[in-house]
């Protein structure tokens, strides 16, 4: 089925009670992704639906450095995580009842770990997210749902995969390459931990891991 499928299928349950979101479950394909409705919530005030998006490498011209070992791979899922979540909040609102329009994923922090919302591998990379299904009570917003999926998830899957500038996404696989480097070497030095030259250790808050503004970033002393 192709998105324009998706598309007639939103229309034609628009009005209809909520759970006629269940006919739409299914896999689609956008041309230059594919995208797969794998969970429908129960309601629009129940945890929003599951969807994952899958691009192939030949389709996103992701460049294969990126992912050329373990470390950068991790370093690129969590960079194109952030990227997801920080560009979806630009096109997100409120469309209606409980969740609707909701758009989120497992947002990294701080740290670079591997994750399951983003996963590369030698041909694609698989994107897993959630989506709150438009709703006017129990009743469906088909139009708003379409307008949502076909048009808004296809906005946010291009700028995710723009690859003409990625000076942003190759700091994060380079740096954590680095990083899984500097560890391997800690145990014949009989070391714990590195810290980074300039390095701000303080966060904002206890709650909050932004780091703290006004910092003292942290030098090593010159004996060590």
């Amino acid at each position: 089925m192709t998105s324009e499928d998706l598309r007639q299928a939103l229309l034609r349950i628009d009005g209809r009670p909520y759970p006629a979101y269940k006919d739409v479950k299914g896999r689609y394909d956008f041309g230059d992704f594919e995208l797969s409705i794998d969970r429908v919530q129960g309601d629009p005030f129940a945890a929003p639906s599951r969807l994952s998006l899958r691009i192939q490498h030949a389709s996103s011209r992701m460049p294969s450095d990126l992912f050329a070992n373990r470390s950068r791979k991790t370093g690129s899922e969590t960079y194109l995580a952030k990227s997801f979540a920080s560009i979806s909040r630009e096109h997100q609102q409120s469309l209606g009842s409980g969740k609707s329009g909701l758009i989120s994923i497992d947002t990294p922090g701080q740290e670079i770990l591997e994750r399951t919302c983003v996963a590369i591998d030698e041909s694609q990379t698989t994107l897993r997210f959630s989506i709150g299904l438009p709703a006017n009570g129990r009743r469906i917003l088909g139009r708003s749902a379409a307008n949502l999926l076909c048009d808004g998830v296809k906005r946010i899957a291009l700028a995710v995969f723009d690859f003409r500038d990625s000076e942003g996404i190759r700091s994060y696989a380079e740096t954590n390459e680095d990083a899984d480097a500097l560890r391997a070497q800690l145990e014949e030095h009989r070391l714990v931990a590195f810290i980074a030259d300039r390095s701000v250790l303080p966060r904002a808050t206890g709650i909050d891991q932004r780091p703290l503004k006004n910092a003292i970033p942290f030098e090593s002393p010159s004996t060590l």
